[in-house]
């Protein structure tokens, strides 16, 4: 295994940036390599917690079930972005599941290594505390979607938030090149296939998407902004699905 190679990817990750060549290096020799095929399953929720990942190419999600026992897709987590991490805190076990929805490539560090590496690098653990005070905000902002939007709301602040995810103002048409299933969106919106395709098709005629198989181009963001309620309110009466 190439520990240089991996030492140079670690410095273009916000946690591991802040560290010391030579402590980047040393993280690096204690990384396990890990490859996931499409919809394999990284972890399971209450799963115990031994490892966070760090992912170099690919892109998963992290679910959990709702009351019914429908998963509910709760974020994306991409190359560069860690997850894995909230459950080493505190022991406990893991909070939800994460599985592949593209071949996917990360890097694995074991609990003792990792919580070594933020005991001895302040700069390490405020990052840390940011990412984790990112994750709760994101499992707020996901509830209040819930109970305030309706189905198509959810749909269109979904499609400019896969976007960018950074959260950043889409003004320009832009082509979303999902690698997902309309059944992935679904469990990420908490609605149905078909309702979801009936939305997308609504939008499509409505001249604010372009529907191309797996790409989505999005032709107007701020249509899109307003009926997810991000620039004022749109209601142009049509029903909401669930």
């Amino acid at each position: 295994m190439d520990y240089a190679k991996i030492a140079d990817y670690l410095s273009e990750s916000p946690l591991f940036a802040c560290l010391s060549s030579v402590d980047r290096l040393a993280i690096a020799a204690k990384m396990r390599p890990r490859h996931f095929a499409r919809d394999e399953v990284v972890f399971h929720r209450d799963d115990e917690a031994g490892q966070v990942y760090l992912i170099t190419a690919g892109t998963v999600k992290v679910s959990v079930p709702d009351d019914s026992g429908r998963e509910v897709v709760i974020a994306l987590e991409r190359g560069g972005d860690v997850f894995g991490e909230l459950a080493l805190f505190d022991d406990a076990r893991r909070s939800a599941s994460v599985t592949a929805i593209t071949d996917t490539s990360a890097l694995a560090l074991g609990r003792a290594d990792f919580m070594a590496v933020l005991e001895r690098n302040p700069d390490s653990m405020r990052r840390m505390l940011g990412l984790l005070a990112k994750t709760v905000r994101r499992s707020t902002g996901h509830v209040e979607d819930l109970v305030f939007l309706d189905l198509h709301g959810r749909v269109a602040k979904l499609l400019l938030r896969l976007a960018d995810p950074d959260g950043q103002h889409v003004d320009e048409p832009v082509t979303l090149d999902l690698q997902m299933t309309q059944t992935d969106l679904a469990e990420m919106v908490g609605g149905s296939r078909q309702s979801v395709n009936q939305i997308l098709r609504s939008f499509e005629r409505r001249g604010m998407v372009e529907l191309r198989g797996r790409e989505i181009r999005i032709v107007s963001p701020p249509a899109l902004a307003r009926r997810a309620g991000l620039l004022g309110q749109e209601r142009s009466g049509e029903p909401s699905s669930g």
